[in-house]
């Protein structure tokens, strides 16, 4: 079968039709999201629709403090703000004994919420008339996403938010 693909005067490669859609699943940090917001936007330039998902208090944030463009105006980038139940919002205590941001983890066990949401969302972009939809998430995201390889035509790419330099400090150092 013939790909649908045009090419843009500027040579580059576009989408027909949607037949291809991308859900962002972003860590609910801001610079987690800026990272996977401002890819999105990449996206979008070639005509490929993306889906971003996330809280709704950090869609809104989203939508406020990016730099750079206007994502509300962004053509083919749709946000969808998913509920997340009342939790505990603990300050940072400066004087632990371990210095883990313990004021996050609230958070991130808001995210398990997700993975019911990201999955219908998925099915539903499907059945849409998209022949493939490709969801990209943040690595710390891996459990919102269990689902989505039994799905036919989905495909799952994980994205690494680290500097290079973190991940080879990590990798070589004696504890690494």
């Amino acid at each position: 079968m013939a790909e649908n693909n045009t090419t843009k005067s500027n040579g580059q490669i576009s989408v027909q039709d949607a037949q291809v859609a991308v859900v962002m699943v972003p860590l609910p940090a801001q610079g987690h999201l800026n990272q996977l917001l401002h890819l999105s936007r990449l996206i979008t330039s070639y005509n490929i629709p993306v889906h971003y998902v996330g809280a709704t208090t950090h869609i809104r944030q989203v939508k406020l403090r990016v730099h750079g463009f206007d994502p509300v105006t962004t053509k083919n980038l749709h946000f969808h703000e998913f509920p997340t139940p009342l939790l505990e919002n603990p300050p940072p205590n400066p004087n632990a004994s371990h210095k883990f941001p313990n004021h996050v983890l609230p958070l991130l066990y808001a995210t398990i919420h997700f993975r019911e949401p990201v999955c219908s969302l998925v099915n539903q972009l499907l059945g849409a008339n998209h022949r493939r939809v490709i969801v990209i998430y943040d690595s710390l995201m891996t459990w919102v996403l269990e689902d989505i390889p039994a799905i036919p035509n989905a495909e799952c790419y994980r994205f690494n938010g680290f500097s290079a330099f973190y991940m080879f400090s990590s990798k070589s150092s004696p504890s690494g």
